[in-house]
Order: C-alpha cells, then sequence, then structure tokens
C-alpha cells in the first residue's frame, strides 16, 4: 500500500478522447518515478470527479497527496473551485493530507515543444 500519491488534476471535456489525454500524462509522469501511486481527476464532463479521487485514495490508505492541477494558468478553477474542494475534502477526510502544488503554468521548457509543433504542422 502507497501512503503517498500524487493526483493529477484536468479541466475534463465531453469528448472522451481528449479525458484519455490525462490517462496518458498519468502513464508518463508513472514512468519517471516508479513506484509511485500517479491517478487523476477531473474538475467537470468527467470521471473521475477530484471529490471521488480522494475518496477513494483515502479509502486505499493513501495518507498524503499532491495535488498536481494540469493548468496553464490560474483561472477560476484553481484560484476559487480547486481550494473550495479541497477544504470541503478536508473536513470530510481528515485523515488524508493535502498538498496543493502550483499549476503547471508556463514553462520556458514548452517554448521547445511549440516549436516542434510549427515544424510539424501540415501546410494548407
Amino acid at each position: 500500500m502507497c501512503k503517498e500519491a500524487v493526483l493529477l488534476v484536468g479541466h475534463g471535456s465531453r469528448l472522451q478522447e481528449a479525458n484519455d489525454s490525462l490517462g496518458r500524462l498519468v502513464s508518463l509522469v508513472t514512468g519517471k518515478r516508479p513506484g509511485t501511486k500517479v491517478t487523476y481527476a477531473f474538475m467537470q464532463f468527467a470521471s473521475p470527479s477530484l471529490p471521488a479521487a480522494l475518496d477513494e485514495l483515502a479509502g486505499a490508505g493513501v495518507e498524503q497527496v499532491t495535488v498536481v492541477p494540469i493548468f496553464l494558468y490560474a483561472g477560476v478553477h484553481i484560484r476559487e473551485d480547486l481550494p473550495q474542494i479541497l477544504a470541503e475534502a478536508a473536513e470530510k477526510l481528515p485523515d488524508l493530507r493535502m498538498i496543493l502544488a502550483p499549476v503547471l503554468g508556463i514553462d520556458e521548457r514548452m517554448a521547445e515543444i511549440v516549436w516542434e509543433r510549427v515544424d510539424a504542422a501540415p501546410n494548407f
């Protein structure tokens, strides 16, 4: 049983293939630190919801979860919704320590990916 976990939180979409991307990211993140419990949740439109994922982790005996918002900027979900959900979960799950990581945000390393996408873009 893992005592610690990482929970990637995405926005969620009505399109399943969009939501599947977060699952692929979980696999990539797990590959960087094998043995670490990494899972995901969504803010809306998809399952599992953030409260449901936190309940599941607590039920599995996880004692500490680091919540990583997979967002480029701190909009309403990050500034308002996420803290509210975590506060409600803290009351419901007092034995689960929740740490909120900063949003992914804009990072210099993303510039290389942008240029890779530009180079790969088809001509019209």
